[in-house]
Protein backbone atom coordinates (compact mmCIF):
# COMPACT_ATOMS: atom_id res chain seq x y z
CA UNK A 1 0.00 0.00 0.00
CA UNK A 2 1.33 3.41 -0.93
CA UNK A 3 1.31 6.05 1.77
CA UNK A 4 1.57 8.78 -0.86
CA UNK A 5 -1.77 8.24 -2.61
CA UNK A 6 -5.26 9.14 -1.39
CA UNK A 7 -7.47 6.52 0.24
CA UNK A 8 -11.11 5.96 1.14
CA UNK A 9 -13.12 3.09 2.61
CA UNK A 10 -14.09 0.24 0.24
CA UNK A 11 -17.78 0.31 1.15
CA UNK A 12 -20.24 1.78 3.62
CA UNK A 13 -19.44 1.26 7.31
CA UNK A 14 -22.20 1.76 9.88
CA UNK A 15 -21.96 2.46 13.61
CA UNK A 16 -24.60 3.19 16.16
CA UNK A 17 -24.39 4.01 19.81
CA UNK A 18 -25.03 6.49 22.55
CA UNK A 19 -23.74 10.05 22.42
CA UNK A 20 -21.64 10.68 25.53
CA UNK A 21 -22.84 14.19 26.33
CA UNK A 22 -26.44 14.18 25.09
CA UNK A 23 -27.29 10.52 25.81
CA UNK A 24 -29.07 10.24 22.47
CA UNK A 25 -28.97 7.23 20.14
CA UNK A 26 -26.91 8.09 17.08
CA UNK A 27 -26.30 6.36 13.75
CA UNK A 28 -23.20 7.04 11.68
CA UNK A 29 -22.35 5.76 8.20
CA UNK A 30 -18.90 6.25 6.69
CA UNK A 31 -19.21 6.20 2.89
CA UNK A 32 -16.51 6.02 0.22
CA UNK A 33 -15.64 9.27 -1.52
CA UNK A 34 -13.65 10.21 -4.61
CA UNK A 35 -10.12 11.64 -4.43
CA UNK A 36 -9.86 15.27 -3.28
CA UNK A 37 -13.32 15.08 -1.61
CA UNK A 38 -11.83 15.23 1.86
CA UNK A 39 -13.56 14.22 5.07
CA UNK A 40 -17.06 15.71 5.26
CA UNK A 41 -19.81 15.24 7.85
CA UNK A 42 -23.39 15.30 6.58
CA UNK A 43 -26.14 15.77 9.16
CA UNK A 44 -28.88 13.59 7.61
CA UNK A 45 -31.36 14.74 10.28
CA UNK A 46 -31.30 18.16 8.59
CA UNK A 47 -32.48 18.90 5.04
CA UNK A 48 -30.40 21.98 4.22
CA UNK A 49 -27.03 23.51 5.09
CA UNK A 50 -26.09 20.15 6.61
CA UNK A 51 -22.45 19.72 5.52
CA UNK A 52 -19.77 20.29 8.14
CA UNK A 53 -16.08 20.28 7.25
CA UNK A 54 -13.82 19.14 10.10
CA UNK A 55 -10.92 21.54 9.75
CA UNK A 56 -9.20 23.82 12.25
CA UNK A 57 -11.10 26.90 11.09
CA UNK A 58 -14.44 25.26 11.94
CA UNK A 59 -13.56 24.17 15.49
CA UNK A 60 -15.92 26.01 17.86
CA UNK A 61 -15.44 24.10 21.11
CA UNK A 62 -12.73 21.97 22.72
CA UNK A 63 -14.12 21.73 26.24
CA UNK A 64 -14.64 18.00 26.98
CA UNK A 65 -14.81 17.22 23.23
CA UNK A 66 -14.06 18.65 19.81
CA UNK A 67 -16.93 20.36 18.03
CA UNK A 68 -16.92 21.61 14.45
CA UNK A 69 -19.56 23.92 13.06
CA UNK A 70 -20.48 25.31 9.65
CA UNK A 71 -21.42 28.92 8.85
CA UNK A 72 -25.12 28.10 9.43
CA UNK A 73 -24.58 26.94 13.02
CA UNK A 74 -24.84 23.23 12.22
CA UNK A 75 -22.55 21.27 14.56
CA UNK A 76 -20.97 17.86 14.90
CA UNK A 77 -19.27 17.11 18.20
CA UNK A 78 -17.13 14.46 19.88
CA UNK A 79 -15.38 13.83 16.56
CA UNK A 80 -11.89 13.16 17.93
CA UNK A 81 -11.94 9.33 18.11
CA UNK A 82 -13.47 8.90 14.65
CA UNK A 83 -11.13 11.49 13.14
CA UNK A 84 -8.16 9.84 14.86
CA UNK A 85 -9.13 6.47 13.39
CA UNK A 86 -9.43 7.93 9.88
CA UNK A 87 -6.13 9.75 10.18
CA UNK A 88 -4.32 6.77 11.65
CA UNK A 89 -5.49 4.53 8.80
CA UNK A 90 -4.61 7.12 6.16
CA UNK A 91 -8.20 7.74 5.04
CA UNK A 92 -8.21 11.04 3.12
CA UNK A 93 -11.71 10.96 1.66
CA UNK A 94 -15.05 9.95 3.20
CA UNK A 95 -18.60 11.17 3.53
CA UNK A 96 -19.73 10.66 7.12
CA UNK A 97 -23.49 10.67 7.45
CA UNK A 98 -24.71 11.23 10.99
CA UNK A 99 -28.29 11.53 12.23
CA UNK A 100 -27.60 13.77 15.21
CA UNK A 101 -25.17 16.37 16.52
CA UNK A 102 -22.75 14.05 18.34
CA UNK A 103 -20.67 11.05 17.24
CA UNK A 104 -21.43 8.03 19.46
CA UNK A 105 -18.78 7.29 22.06
CA UNK A 106 -18.79 3.50 21.28
CA UNK A 107 -16.03 2.17 23.62
CA UNK A 108 -14.47 5.56 24.43
CA UNK A 109 -11.58 5.15 22.00
CA UNK A 110 -10.87 4.81 18.28
CA UNK A 111 -10.54 1.01 18.56
CA UNK A 112 -13.98 -0.02 17.24
CA UNK A 113 -13.84 2.51 14.41
CA UNK A 114 -10.44 1.15 13.40
CA UNK A 115 -11.55 -2.50 13.60
CA UNK A 116 -14.55 -1.94 11.32
CA UNK A 117 -12.60 0.15 8.81
CA UNK A 118 -9.86 -2.52 8.60
CA UNK A 119 -12.47 -5.29 8.27
CA UNK A 120 -14.21 -3.40 5.44
CA UNK A 121 -10.99 -2.48 3.70
CA UNK A 122 -9.40 0.57 2.15
CA UNK A 123 -9.64 1.63 -1.51
CA UNK A 124 -6.41 3.16 -2.77
CA UNK A 125 -6.51 5.71 -5.58
CA UNK A 126 -3.79 6.82 -7.96
CA UNK A 127 -4.23 10.43 -6.84
CA UNK A 128 -1.31 11.69 -4.75
CA UNK A 129 -1.88 13.02 -1.25
CA UNK A 130 -1.43 16.74 -0.73
CA UNK A 131 1.90 17.50 0.89
CA UNK A 132 2.91 20.83 2.38
CA UNK A 133 6.60 21.58 2.15
CA UNK A 134 7.93 24.12 4.62
CA UNK A 135 10.55 26.20 2.78
CA UNK A 136 11.30 28.81 5.45
CA UNK A 137 10.79 29.21 9.16
CA UNK A 138 7.40 30.53 10.20
CA UNK A 139 6.72 31.92 13.68
CA UNK A 140 3.52 33.10 15.34
CA UNK A 141 3.09 34.61 18.79
CA UNK A 142 0.07 35.71 20.76
CA UNK A 143 0.75 37.00 24.24
CA UNK A 144 2.92 34.42 26.02
CA UNK A 145 2.05 31.67 23.52
CA UNK A 146 4.06 30.99 20.39
CA UNK A 147 4.62 28.39 17.72
CA UNK A 148 7.24 27.98 15.02
CA UNK A 149 7.66 25.67 12.06
CA UNK A 150 11.03 25.09 10.43
CA UNK A 151 12.07 23.26 7.26
CA UNK A 152 13.33 19.73 7.75
CA UNK A 153 17.06 19.26 7.48
CA UNK A 154 16.62 15.79 5.98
Amino acid sequence: MSYLTQKTVKSNISFDGIALHSGLDVKVCIKPAEPNFGIVFKRVDLKTNNLVFPNFMNVTNTSLNTTVENEFGVKVSTIEHLMGALFGLGIDNALIEIDNEEVPIIDGSAKEFIKKIIATGVRISETPIKIIKIKKEIEYSEGERSISIKPSVL
